[in-house]
């Protein structure tokens, strides 16, 4: 027996049953208040901050500690090793999800979200390219946490056993109860202060990292809307479609439609207490000059990609429903702009270089109407810009569509070499394209000149498609938006340092800065039409899009589009509704029939063929065995030559299941050596070959061609 437990046994064994009740409900206060300094002083990132906390927000304080405190009561009812197992479990998940709360906000200005729990994935896998964000202290502080828990532990196990199964029972009914009245009530964590439209991080600052959180759950709850049913909704539906309209459609004009989210693309000479060397974006600027150009006041800062791009294909708008889990909340079919245009004799193909799974796209652009996704896995030998495809290769891939498909092209082309973290390293000499007389810290100068040299990066990318488009001489549209701000270092460092914006989200100026972003709309057949200044948030796009390519719109398009007619083209935080002269009641009717297409029944389908593409496929399209030639190399050596069609050089050759590596020449052949282990039946038995496109895991098959069999001899 350790000394430890020698020691606890020896307190233990003096203490009457009377009051091993009292101490064991000490024990699990202690331990409930330990639990809660690890959670917030994690997530505060000191000591002092968490003290602060509890002396500023005692009610918050006081709630959170009870609800750990009953956490702790509702188990009590459990065998002794199941009731340790748990709380050790339960101690360390929430150390693991306070800290991974507190770097979510070092890289976005954000803290941890219910929609987080779905994009775990998303986040394991930035977290690879974060540097220096867990330290010493981090991994000194779960040391600690585990030895500390230990000890609780003993005494847990000591203690609980001399109180009665039927007491311990009671306690635990009461616990659970307890719990639930908690849980279901969050506005008891902030008292009298108690808002729904208290942004994010603040209240995580007042209100601690279990009240926060809890209040956010309950923010994701979607209602159903006063008066929605079937009548209320075709009512609208025919309002819309009635309503007279100056947009032109010709059915016989079929320009190319080619929309690109640039990532975290941003004006950095916004910037005023920066000196630039030379501008980073020209050309981007030259097109906003010559045409149709102003910004976009997106929704979500520093990341969130998705529901930006989202907004803009759907109509739809995050201001209607929780923005932190939007794009979880596709999982049916919904009206896009991929289904009305090929509904009008389009292909429609998304084109992303970044992994097929990120945000769930490969299911949601199924999903929202689209024929083909071209990911990542599907690039033959890409350049790369630090741990990114270059998005050079992914404009002359939007180019080669363009090129070789029959009829117009709706192309979603979402850019990433320009995503963050920017402390890393990319070029192997970072050029200094930006200084300040301003006192900023070395991070922060490396981070803006690092960003800095990727936007000229973007900008040639942006330079190749135009250029291609022009050459292609075809009737096109180029729409470019930024999704969101780059989040350029921790709690707005940089933009802190020089003093542009310092993260106050009630301070209207300030939140139009943070939110910001530059939109452009070029094309090759306006003539003489005027240039517009731009000014919208991400749902108004999509319908924009459609007016000026002279298409057909669904309801939802039409009814945003006569909202921006009527000059209600910003749907901002409901706290800036005055500023931005937006009403209510104006916004109802595209409320209603946005959660019909979401949650609801979705009677504005009606008639409607909503259904993905039947063919719909990862890459040019479906991977094909044409045949399997044999070549003999030398004894019990084999080289098999695989011709046939869309092979890509991230392919696997599968022989009798086995992997093998290939040589990729190009899309229609491709080839591997097999060596035979002197087994003549081997030779003479046949063999099934595959080639498939597996997932970065190396395990999962997204793609997959039919199967041949071959003898060797």
């Amino acid at each position: 027996m350790s000394n430890n437990m020698k020691g606890i046994n020896h307190l233990v064994s003096n203490i009457r049953p009377s009051k091993s009740g009292l101490l064991l409900a000490l024990t699990a206060g202690a331990f409930s208040l330990f639990t809660l300094m690890i959670i917030e002083v994690i997530h505060r990132d000191s000591f002092t901050a968490f003290f602060a906390w509890a002396s500023s927000s005692t009610v918050s304080f006081v709630i959170t500690f009870f609800l750990l405190f009953f956490l702790v009561g509702a188990l009590l009812f459990l065998p002794t090793i199941l009731f340790i197992t748990l709380i050790i479990v339960e101690t360390i998940f929430l150390f693991i999800v306070s800290l991974g709360s507190f770097i979510k906000f070092q890289l976005r200005g954000e803290y941890f979200t219910p929609a987080d729990l779905y994009a775990l994935n998303e986040g394991a896998d930035i977290s690879t390219l974060m540097n220096d964000l867990i330290g010493w202290k981090e991994i000194a502080g779960f040391v600690v946490t585990l030895l500390l828990l230990l000890v609780f532990c003993l005494f847990f196990v000591r203690l609980k056993n001399r109180v009665s199964f039927r007491k311990r029972l009671i306690l635990s009914a009461i616990s659970i109860l307890c719990i639930a009245i908690i849980c279901t009530q969050p506005s008891l964590f902030t008292f009298r202060s108690y808002s729904k439209e208290v942004p994010t991080v603040e209240s995580y600052r007042v209100f601690g990292f279990v009240g926060a959180y809890l209040t956010l759950v309950e923010k994701a709850i979607i209602a159903v809307p006063d008066h929605y049913d079937k009548d209320e909704v075709e009512k609208i539906v025919k309002t819309v479609n009635a309503t007279p309209t100056e947009d032109v459609v010709d059915p016989d004009f079929q320009p190319n439609i080619i929309v690109v989210l640039a990532e975290a693309m941003w004006d950095p000479l916004l910037l005023k207490n920066a000196d630039f060397k030379e501008d980073p974006l020209p050309y981007f600027r030259s097109l906003m000059q010559n045409y149709s150009s102003g910004s976009l006041l997106t929704h979500v800062y520093g990341g969130g990609t998705f529901n930006t791009e989202l907004e803009v294909l759907s109509g739809l708008s995050t201001r209607f429903a929780p923005e932190e889990v939007y794009y979880n909340q596709v999982n049916r079919p919904i009206d896009s702009l991929a289904y009305l245009l090929r509904k009008q004799g389009y292909h429609a193909t998304a084109i992303h270089n970044f992994k097929n799974w990120y945000y769930t796209r490969k299911d949601i652009y199924e999903l929202i109407g689209f024929e083909r996704f071209f990911s990542m896995e599907f690039f033959n030998n890409p350049s790369y810009i630090g741990p990114y495809i270059d998005d050079r290769i992914l404009m002359k891939k939007a180019l080669s569509e363009l090129k070789n498909t029959k009829g117009p092209d709706f192309l979603n082309v979402v850019t990433v070499a320009s995503h963050g973290p920017y402390n890393d390293i990319r070029y192997k000499d970072l050029p200094i394209l930006a200084t300040s007389s301003r006192n900023m810290t070395e991070l922060s100068k490396y981070i803006l000149n690092l960003y800095t040299n990727l936007l000229k990066d973007v900008d040639d990318s942006i330079r190749i498609l135009i250029e291609g488009v022009k050459e292609i001489d075809e009737p096109t549209m180029v729409v470019i938006y930024g999704d969101h701000l780059p989040f350029l270092g921790e709690e707005y460092a940089v933009y802190r340092e020089l003093d542009y914006f310092h993260g106050d989200l009630n301070n209207h100026e300030e939140y139009k800065k943070m939110y910001q972003t530059p939109l452009v709309v070029w094309d090759n057949f306006g003539g003489e039409t005027k240039k517009e200044d731009l000014r919208m948030t991400p749902n108004f796009l999509g319908s924009y899009i459609l007016a000026n390519a002279k298409k057909e719109m669904s309801p939802i398009f039409r009814l945003s589009r006569d909202l921006y007619k009527q000059g209600d083209t910003v749907i901002p935080k409901k706290t800036f509704y005055e500023e931005e002269g937006v009403r209510e009641e104006d916004l109802m009717d595209y409320q209603l029939l946005q959660y019909d297409a979401l949650k609801g029944k979705q009677y504005s389908y009606a008639n409607r063929n909503l259904k993905p593409f039947a063919g719909y496929v990862l890459g040019n399209g479906k991977i094909k065995i044409d045949s399997v030639q044999v070549e003999k190399e030398n004894k019990g050596t084999y080289r098999l030559n695989i011709r046939g069609e869309n092979f890509v050089s991230g392919a696997t050759i599968f022989i009798d299941g086995k992997k093998k590596k290939i040589k990729f020449t190009n899309e229609n052949l491709i080839s591997t050596t097999i060596k035979m282990n002197g087994d003549s039946s081997d030779e003479t038995s046949p063999h099934e070959i595959r080639v498939a496109v597996l997932d970065d895991d190396g395990k999962t098959i997204i793609e997959e061609s039919n199967s041949k069999t071959i003898k060797l001899k």
